[in-house]
């Protein structure tokens, strides 16, 4: 039932250098489906027409219909509902650094601890009977159990290992020249792959100009989801220009990802460090509501039938108007139009690529592609002419 859609991505080579250009058949009126149907439908929906990011979607739909009845928002729930998002950011991004980054060092994927610790998250988000959590006007929740902290205890030393090769939290700690020294230690997969694509002479290309998504007031996002509909979420822009809102906008404050982009810019070796560091960060995060029962708390929006959510591709809003029990009006905009958006991050990341022969230029742009987006389904082409 799924209906994801993808991108048709192509580069092409002229006088001027390199020409990107991004078709997207992402199924951007898909929400119409929503419309007359009841608010239990649509949540039952919302998952299986959405598979990737499941939890996310639907942890957006039920926010914003909650927040259209005027319902009372639960802490305990709230946070469990934030902790499902994290523990799929964290899946989506550890799958990147399992499936994708051995081929490129010419290593077999370690199957056995992929496995694991797929099966390991996976379990731990069901463990908090999400069906429940994330029903309409739901009151039930229970606290964190000593089976879920042993779940998650394996799990974090699990990537610890198989990643880091030390604790996550220590490793955090790192500077941009502490992560290249650990990358030449040579402990993991993961440091060999870093280790590997700073050797390379284009590490640092696909550099963007385009900023990270602002703030925008609530009212004002409200305004322009529900007056410019599918025109604004198929291709959106504020004031005029194109943003960022990718899940690389969370690491931009820290100190090694401030250092790298004044100094070689928003490339590929730039956002392959901060997915390691957004990795330690959920790690991190998770690690403190497992142990320490902390609540994650975000500020809920105060415009009725808004949501926005930190997803594992960037910041995702739903933005629902009601009738009665019938959804009238549904709108989502993802952070994937955005990010792909004709002259978005990925267009402009992609013209900055090193003009190197066909099958460097083919795997520079599968790194950035998938350095912006972990999730993203696309076909590339690269139209041959004359290499520099």
């Amino acid at each position: 039932m799924s209906i994801q859609g993808e991108l048709a991505i192509s580069l092409t080579h002229n006088a001027d250098g390199l020409e990107s250009a991004i078709i997207s058949s992402r199924p951007i009126h898909a929400t119409q489906l929503f419309e007359g149907k009841t608010i239990e439908q649509t949540l039952q929906m919302i998952p299986l027409l959405f598979n990737i990011c499941a939890n996310a979607q639907a942890v957006t739909a039920v926010r914003a219909i909650e927040s259209a009845l005027s319902l009372p928002t639960n802490k305990v729930i709230e946070s469990q509902r934030d902790v499902l998002v994290a523990i799929e950011s964290l899946r989506e991004q550890t799958l990147q650094v399992f499936m994708r980054w051995p081929n490129f060092i010419g290593e077999p994927l370690d199957n056995e601890a992929l496995s694991d610790i797929v099966q390991s998250l996976n379990t731990l988000i069901q463990s908090f009977e999400p069906t429940q959590i994330l029903r309409c006007g739901t009151d039930i929740a229970h606290s964190i159990s000593h089976d879920q902290q042993a779940l998650w205890t394996h799990c974090k030393a699990q990537l610890d290992t198989f990643i880091y090769g030390v604790n996550s939290e220590t490793w955090l700690q790192n500077t941009a020249e502490g992560i290249m020294q650990w990358a030449q230690a040579h402990q993991t997969q993961a440091a060999r792959f870093v280790d590997w694509l700073n050797q390379q002479s284009w590490k640092h290309a696909g550099h963007s100009t385009i900023k990270p998504l602002p703030e925008i007031a609530d009212s004002d996002l409200a305004n322009r989801m529900k007056g410019e509909q599918q025109q604004f979420t198929a291709q959106p822009d504020w004031q005029q220009q194109c943003y960022e809102a990718s899940w690389f906008n969370y690491q931009h404050t820290h100190p090694a990802i401030r250092l790298l982009l004044n100094g070689v810019g928003n490339g590929i070796y730039t956002r392959t460090v901060a997915r390691l560091i957004e990795i330690a960060t959920l790690m991190n995060k998770l690690q403190k509501v497992f142990l320490s029962e902390v609540l994650l708390i975000k500020p809920v929006s105060l415009v009725a039938g808004l949501a926005s959510t930190s997803a594992a591709r960037g910041r995702l809003s739903h933005y629902v108007v009601l009738e009665g029990q019938q959804i009238k009006c549904f709108y989502i905009l993802a952070p994937t139009e955005w990010n792909f958006h004709p002259e978005g991050v990925a267009a402009d990341g992609l013209r900055h690529l090193q003009e190197n022969d066909i099958s460097s230029l083919q795997l520079q742009a599968d790194l950035l592609i998938h350095a912006i987006d972990p999730c993203v389904g696309y076909q590339l082409q690269i139209n041959k002419g004359v290499m520099h």
